[in-house]
């Protein structure tokens, strides 16, 4: 069983986080497998265990070996999240099952742009390459592809940013694959560059684009008992954020809201071109109206599959709407209906709890086990990783100078007398607060005292002290290339094969599954 209190993100280079321990993974597959085939929870005429057979022959081709799934937005994903993929390929192969990897294109780019840390001799400071310009507001599934010149000026500013760094990165193998001639869009041609990569370090995966996953089903269910639904995710939020004492309503997300007689759903609404929108939905009879905010989608009776099927497939027309499931309405159709083994991140397995909420309220089931994985590589760069430590100790050394310099000068010469008259006082002053703690004029007055002994003991060495806070201000100048250089969250192929490799020899093995 998961352990959240473990969930902590590995805080040195080359340091992994699996949990729970990799022998518990099979029995926690095992458990899930048990209860989802034989779920019995109504579902559309149906059972949720046969809508989930359904399912995964219609994804993978058939329903008799085992899924373990893990899914990120088709960006610029660093280390920690590779990890996922190197662990998900081998427990799939130790359990002879397959790999999904859901490629999250229904989500929104912040930035299409490739952040690369530049060693200069001034410091290390970013350097970003841009790929593409996300249209603001709209889904990765429609950004455009990147045309050949384009991809001649990237790889020109990714060598120029990395310098002799380049050749030792796995850079060359993504930037080849940005050019497969299959690539619809730059959804495709980033998962393939990220395939490259990936078969060069023998760890892909199956990848399936949100935008082209049937669930369906899923939508039609949620629709037919929106208010059931509706209630029992913000109920879940609720739980959540009592249990984490979050005091903000829109934290870790927003409740379900109510507009006049619709309730919203966990679903975005879009047409080619256009920005993502809330869903609204209200029902009447057999029916259900939807809208995009305030806009009208249209009335969809509830046994007409192909309506559903088609607003849940790939964009179509400037005028035809498609639905496309939220952040955590994918991990919940993604473990019920699909996986039988979900493997997260540290922040999507924290929040899935509400998930785990929802699965127990709405459905009626125990929640699927779920697991997680991260790590954390930085690229090699002039820095270390123990600069913050070493700050503190000078930090801790100049306030020690300050407050008892006797410690940091030498014996003999003119401190002796200094000393000798300091440590009198320090005694007084004990005395004082034993035996006349409410004289606090003759306990102010000997606290004064050691002050003055201790500039005059600092006066016997001039600018040791001024030496130390110059030598602190020069570091602390270099804190921010220090960031910069160390951060962890750098796109994986930015790292050299052997430190790919040294990071997945950290990471479970198929032998560490226990089979």
């Amino acid at each position: 069983m998961l352990d959240f209190s473990k969930l902590r993100t590995p805080a040195a280079d080359g340091d992994v986080l699996v949990e729970p321990s990799p022998t518990e993974w099979i029995e926690a597959l095992r458990v899930n497998r048990k209860v989802l085939q034989s779920a019995r929870v109504p579902l559309l005429g149906s059972t949720l265990a046969q809508w989930r057979s359904q399912t995964r022959e219609r994804i993978v081709g058939r329903d008799d070996r085992p899924i373990v799934t893990i899914g990120h937005q088709p960006d610029f994903i660093h280390a920690g999240v590779w990890a996922k993929h190197v662990v998900a390929r081998r427990f799939a192969d130790a359990i002879d099952g397959d790999a999904l990897n859901l490629i999250v294109d229904t989500d929104s780019p912040r930035t299409a742009s490739l952040p690369v840390p530049l060693v200069k001799a001034g410091g290390t400071t970013i350097c970003r390459v841009t790929f593409s310009e996300p249209p603001a507001g709209r889904a990765f599934e429609q950004m455009r592809r990147i045309s050949p010149d384009e991809r001649v000026r990237i790889a020109e500013e990714v060598k120029k940013c990395l310098a002799d760094r380049y050749t030792d990165s796995l850079m060359s193998a993504f930037l080849d694959g940005l050019g497969a001639e299959l690539a619809q869009d730059w959804v495709d041609q980033c998962s393939a560059g990220r395939r490259a990569v990936d078969t060069s370090l023998g760890f892909v995966l199956d990848d399936r684009r949100v935008s082209r996953l049937w669930w369906a089903p899923f939508l039609r269910d949620v629709l037919s008992n929106v208010e059931r639904f509706a209630a029992s995710y913000n109920r879940a939020l609720a739980g959540y954020r009592r249990e984490h004492h979050i005091r903000g309503a829109r934290r870790p997300i927003p409740d379900l809201a109510r507009e006049g007689g619709a309730v919203e759903v966990p679903f975005w609404a879009y047409r080619r071109g256009d920005h993502r929108r809330r869903v609204f939905a209200s029902r009447t009879g057999v029916a259900v109206i939807l809208l995009a905010d305030q806009e009208s989608i249209g009335r969809f009776h509830l046994q007409d599959t192909a309506a559903w099927d088609e607003l849940a497939s790939l964009l179509g027309d400037e005028r035809s709407w498609r639905l496309r499931p939220r952040a955590l309405a994918l991990t919940l159709w993604a473990r019920l209906f699909l996986a039988d083994l979900f493997l997260h991140g540290i922040g999507g397995a924290k929040y899935d709890r509400i998930s785990d909420a929802i699965i127990a309220d709405y459905y009626g089931l125990a929640p699927p086990q779920m697991v997680c994985v991260s790590a954390t590589l930085r690229l090699a760069s002039p820095h270390t990783d123990s600069m913050p430590h070493a700050i503190n100790s000078m930090q801790r050394s100049i306030r020690d100078l300050e407050w008892n310099p006797q410690r940091h000068l030498s014996d003999g010469g003119d401190s002796e007398a200094l000393k000798r008259r300091r440590a009198s006082v320090v005694l007084r002053s004990a005395e004082l607060r034993e035996r006349s703690p409410g004289d606090r004029i003759a306990r102010r007055e000997a606290f004064e005292e050691i002050r003055r002994s201790n500039q005059a003991l600092l006066a016997t060495r001039p600018g040791l002290l001024a030496s130390r806070r110059a030598e602190l201000n020069r570091v602390l100048a270099e804190l921010p290339h220090h960031r910069v250089a160390l951060d962890r969250e750098y796109f994986y192929a930015l790292h050299s094969r052997a430190a790919l490799d040294r990071l997945a020899g950290s990471l479970p093995h198929e032998r560490d599954f226990g089979v």
